[in-house]
């Protein structure tokens, strides 16, 4: 699957290690809330991320059923990341998620004496919700799941791989969300010291 690259990580921060985080970021990541763009806004949009992903062949279309699932999968997940970042989680987020979850088929694939994965048993969009799944799940299972984080910056929500040693990254890069949240939190402070008049 060809990952789209329309979706650069900020700051020059390195994407995630594997393809497979690097696709959940970039599905994620197609809500750009600051931009107030998001390429898979309607059932069109999705389509044709899709197929420039080389997750849908251009003839399948894309129900609204299909698209809600596909919303609920990206917002569930990057509630998750939001989570990996030390805000609460939201269950809504979550339990839509589940719902969209419960409707997306897969199965067990044995790889080894002792090893299996999930992969989907289908394909189109609920294959291509499928796989994210299966990767969430194998990466919360590995570890590597706590360092996907959303940046906390409520404008921006950006999914990253937090790479620092320490896993202490909290926006998606500090020149340009930390030095904002850094700069408002100053402001917020300055404000409440200063007499009233």
């Amino acid at each position: 699957m060809t990952i789209p690259t329309d979706w650069p990580e900020p700051g020059g921060r390195p994407p995630a290690p594997s393809a497979e985080l690097h696709r959940i970021q970039d599905f994620v990541n197609t809500n750009d809330v600051e931009a107030g763009r998001d390429a898979i806004g309607t059932p069109q949009l999705l389509h044709a991320w899709l197929v420039a992903a080389g997750a849908m062949d251009a003839g399948s279309r894309v129900t609204r059923d299909a698209h809600d699932r596909a919303l609920a999968v990206r917002e569930g997940i990057r509630a998750l990341g939001l989570a990996n970042n030390g805000e609460p989680l939201d269950q809504q987020r979550l339990a839509a998620m589940n719902r969209a979850a419960a409707r997306l088929p897969m199965v067990p694939a044995i790889t080894g004496s002792a090893a299996w994965r999930l992969e989907p048993a289908t394909h189109g969009v609920d294959g291509f919700l499928s796989g994210l799944l299966s990767t969430l799940v194998s990466a919360m299972a590995d570890g590597s799941w706590s360092r996907m984080k959303a940046c906390r910056n409520d404008a921006c929500k950006w999914l990253f791989f937090d790479q620092s040693r320490n896993r202490s990254g909290t926006w998606c890069t500090m020149a340009i969300c930390g030095s904002r949240m850094k700069s408002r939190a100053y402001r917020a402070r300055q404000h409440e010291e200063s007499p009233a008049t």
